[in-house]
């Protein structure tokens, strides 16, 4: 009897819990307490695989979508951010009879939004970024075409600079450390894939 891991295509997709990695890019308050609960968020994702045949160990192209959310709110105002990261993915998947394990990465582009709110009165912070990603997941066979998966996916990049919109007035903002600009995303993403 065939299993999912006999097909050479699959498509998936994920939600989940998140947490955001790094240095903050212009929120609205810098307190401890709101920064820490502003980096516990959502992410979900979209992902298209297809595979060279082979028996157990198969190589990889495709290409990932991963959206994601984080927000918190203050006496004078709010955040709201929210990620989109689109890039190609190399995936080396090792396959048994009942489930499958797999490393990708890939090298892409992601757009930050902040769309908050300071005295009530709209503020965006906005930037696109080159970004990479590590993943790793495990998926089971259900049938010969779906499987359970659960993936952890790690997402970094970096600013030097961001663009501020606030009262009708943008301009753009420099980091002051060199070197500082690091921040990102590790998600835990569970949903279903579909092999075809």
């Amino acid at each position: 009897a065939q299993s999912a891991g006999d097909k050479r295509s699959s498509f998936s997709v994920h939600a989940g819990p998140s947490w955001y990695l790094g240095r903050f890019v212009g929120i609205t308050d810098r307190a401890d307490t709101y920064r820490s609960d502003l980096r516990k968020g959502v992410a979900w994702d979209v992902n298209y695989l297809g595979q060279i045949t082979g028996r157990e160990l198969k190589f990889g192209l495709g290409f990932l979508y991963q959206g994601s959310a984080y927000k918190n709110t203050h006496d004078t105002g709010a955040d709201k951010i929210y990620m989109h990261y689109m890039a190609p993915q190399v995936a080396l998947t090792m396959v048994q009879k009942h489930y499958q394990l797999q490393f990708s990465g890939g090298i892409g582009y992601q757009l930050y939004r902040d769309k908050s709110t300071v005295y009530d009165k709209p503020r965006k912070v906005t930037m696109s970024k080159f970004a990479g990603n590590l993943s790793l997941s495990g998926e089971y066979f259900l049938s010969s075409h779906w499987g359970a998966s659960a993936r952890v996916n790690w997402l970094a990049s970096r600013s030097e600079s961001y663009s501020v919109k606030y009262h009708n007035v943008e301009w753009d903002v420099e980091s002051p450390r060199a070197g500082s600009g690091y921040f990102g995303q590790l998600s835990l993403l569970f949903g279903l894939n579909y092999h075809f």
